[in-house]
């Protein structure tokens, strides 16, 4: 049971007038600390509550019990408790068991969310954290204490969950190198710009042959392919270029679009772009596909391709679909889902920061998309 801070008080009194009592009649000196603080502050239980469906569709919660979760860190200057790494989401932080230790284990008390009584602390009681939660730590004469105020931070969403927030128009990021390299494809006499790697960039001639430039434009010449050049992409043609992590100074590139006008299916070509000495030159090959795989990459009128999070998503006005293969098969996600709206003819790309934006060109509505990833 919680005990108030008045029966300590009263303590604390009786001890002062003693004591003073004592002084008068004996001239004898006492030694006493008055120094105190909080020296350790850490969670021993907290329960977290999480949502599965099943195959079959059904809904259910299940508890998790989260044994020594975090590290909290003690500011002994602002007199501030808190954890860097938030919670899971779905924590249940109301309901917490703490352990809290005290310079020459003096008195802990916590204080009530509402009006100013305070509860003596006890490892083996509950405390609701759902709020910073003030803490007061007293010497053992009770004539001085410190106050501290706990906050425990709970992730708001969940891991591996995509979060929206809408941004102003002039927040999106600007595609320098896009205009760059379409200026240079211009110059050279080139159809149209298709991408760029870190090394190498593309471009259609206007017999639609797929020309690379290792020399930043300055030269352009016929790049190799490895298979039949009429499923070279023609409408909607969109290219990602990221490093290729088995190999250093490589490149993995995929180009996505439809032969011509009404296909239901992105054509995906992907080219494996090694830079190092001695490496032999890359060919771009098309990924077959088969009509009866469900998990093709559908045609898309207005689509952005995209790296996010070491993995390629394909983002239209209504869906993500991500592809976690290098560009064979491409599903939707739970995790990947657009923000509640309407949206048309939008275009998504991503910042050094890590983030996924897309605008909705229509009405310049802009968001930005963070991954939670603990």
């Amino acid at each position: 049971m919680k005990r108030y801070i008045h029966v300590f008080y009263a303590i604390m009194v009786s001890v002062i007038l003693l004591s003073s009592c004592l002084s008068s009649a004996d001239e004898g000196t006492a030694v006493v600390y008055d120094d105190t603080a909080l020296t350790a502050f850490r969670l021993t239980t907290v329960n977290r509550y999480v949502h599965t469906t099943s195959k079959s569709g059904k809904d259910s919660v299940y508890k998790k019990t989260l044994s020594n979760p975090v590290v909290f860190s003690i500011d002994q200057t602002a007199y501030e408790i808190y954890n860097n790494d938030s919670l899971p989401y779905g924590s249940d932080i109301k309901h917490v068991l703490a352990s809290i230790t005290s310079k020459s284990s003096t008195p802990i008390f916590y204080k009530s969310f509402v009006g100013d009584t305070l509860f003596s602390y006890r490892a083996t009681d509950s405390i609701d954290f759902s709020q910073p939660r003030e803490f007061r730590v007293y010497n053992n004469t009770g004539t001085i204490f410190r106050t501290y105020t706990v906050t425990v931070n709970v992730h708001q969403a969940e891991a591996g969950k995509l979060v929206w927030e809408k941004q102003p128009a002039d927040a999106y990021p600007v595609d320098t190198i896009w205009a760059y390299w379409e200026q240079k494809v211009e110059d050279a006499g080139l159809e149209s710009f298709i991408g760029a790697g870190r090394k190498e960039a593309y471009a259609f001639s206007a017999d639609h042959q797929i020309m690379v430039t290792r020399d930043n434009g300055a030269t352009w010449q016929i790049d190799s392919i490895g298979d039949d050049a009429s499923l070279l992409p023609q409408e909607n043609v969109r290219f990602i270029s990221y490093p290729f992590a088995p190999n250093d100074d490589t490149d993995y590139q995929v180009m996505t679009g439809t032969i011509s006008e009404g296909e239901v299916i992105n054509i995906v070509w992907r080219k494996i772009a090694e830079y190092s000495d001695g490496s032999q030159p890359s060919k771009w090959v098309s990924i077959p596909y088969e009509l009866y795989n469900k998990y093709y990459l559908p045609a898309m009128s207005d689509y952005s391709l995209v790296y996010f999070h070491n993995h390629m998503l394909a983002i239209d006005a209504s869906r993500i679909l991500i592809s976690r293969d290098g560009g064979i098969t491409w599903k939707e996600s739970d995790s990947y889902k657009l923000p509640e709206g309407t949206f048309y003819n939008i275009e998504a790309r991503t910042d050094a920061d890590g983030n996924l934006w897309f605008m909705n060109e229509e009405t310049d509505e802009v968001w930005r998309g963070k991954l939670i990833d603990k």
